[in-house]
């Protein structure tokens, strides 16, 4: 008869079931491979999180606290009834010093004032747009700082600092910067006037520009895309232009934003003419140091506010010939149209008053 073996009892495993800690956290008797491993894992996940949190506080809770900001902004402004008030601020003077004069302002704008001295006006696009504007002795300062002068990269609106707005002088060209954020306030909303096309500039024409000493209207005539870099090709210095020397200089100007606007609003041009123009970054072109500007004509004493939006032209397009109808600048052109730049002046010259060009 066969002899048969005994079967043997497998051996148990004595090795320990490893902790979640032990999974994940380098410990003693780990390999060297086994250890590197696990720091790459721990290096991703610290990432993820914090490439989560930032996510969360970039993209929902900042656009969130700037709203609230704008909102209460919003709220401080008081009733537009013409109302006028005699109140202390501060004011530069001919030397380039401030001091505390008694000055006659709008009273629908005394918390603005009271709650920040810099304030020289209101801006309105209704409903996009509404917000103090304030003007300093440069144009850093406000870049990084809100309306109550408290440091955030979010900054605040405000207007070129060159010439002073008083009750006796304002610029010939009011030049008012803002930043293009996540949030419907500060001047995101001008990109609307590009990305929404023609439809939006027959509903949203006309912008209230209020100086605290008193209230005033522009037309449009101008949205353009600007190129201030010259590594990028041709540059349009607006901001250079807050006064004009010469009637050939205002020519010049509203010659080359008429150039380079997506539409005509037909709206007739003078030398003597106050004009608003409104500045903030472009980001479509993936391109840095673009802008994306709206320039406007302050309505005369004698002239209705009120345009036909029906005879306003679309000139956002290309000729025949695949060239550009509004002028660009050089990278635009190689980039984005193969090479083909503009196809030249197309508007009614008769829109600037004895114009020359």
């Amino acid at each position: 008869m066969p002899e048969f073996e005994p079967i043997k009892s497998a051996k148990r495993s004595t090795k320990k079931k490893q902790t979640l800690a032990q999974s994940l956290f380098p410990c003693k008797g780990d390999s060297t491979g086994e250890i590197i491993r696990k720091i790459v894992f721990l290096i991703a996940i610290l990432v993820l999180i914090g490439a989560t949190v930032w996510v969360v506080c970039f993209y929902f809770l900042r656009p969130q606290v700037i709203q609230k900001e704008a909102d209460d902004l919003s709220f401080m402004r008081g009733e537009s009834n013409g109302d006028v008030i005699s109140i202390p601020i501060k004011v530069t003077n001919s030397n380039g010093e401030t001091e505390q004069k008694q000055v006659t302002v709008l009273k629908e704008y005394e918390e603005y004032i009271k709650e920040n001295e810099d304030t020289v006006g209101y801006i309105e696009i209704y409903p996009w747009v509404k917000s103090p504007v304030v003007q300093t002795t440069d144009n850093d300062y406000y870049l990084k700082h809100n309306f109550y002068k408290q440091v955030t990269e979010n900054g605040t609106i405000f207007a070129d600092y060159e010439i002073p707005i008083t009750a006796e002088t304002t610029p010939p060209n009011t030049i008012i910067y803002g930043h293009n954020l996540l949030t419907k306030n500060m001047f995101m909303p001008l990109l609307k006037y590009r990305t929404d096309g023609i439809d939006f500039l027959k509903e949203h024409y006309l912008v209230n520009f209020d100086t605290i000493y008193e209230k005033n209207q522009y037309l449009i005539f101008a949205v353009m895309l600007v190129n201030t870099s010259s590594s990028k090709g041709e540059v349009f210095p607006f901001q250079n232009y807050a006064s004009f020397d010469s009637k050939e200089e205002f020519d010049y100007y509203v010659s080359e934003c008429l150039d380079r606007s997506y539409y005509y609003t037909g709206i007739d041009l003078e030398y003597g003419d106050e004009l608003l123009t409104l500045s903030t970054c472009d980001f479509s072109t993936f391109m840095e140091d673009i802008r994306l500007v709206v320039v406007a004509r302050k309505v005369r004493d004698d002239e209705s506010s009120i345009l036909d939006p029906e005879t306003f032209i679309d000139n956002s397009g290309y000729d025949e010939n695949g060239n550009t109808k509004r002028k660009l600048f050089e990278d635009y052109y190689r980039i984005y149209n193969n090479n083909k730049e503009w196809a030249g002046r197309n508007w009614d010259t008769s829109w600037i008053k004895d114009f020359k060009g």
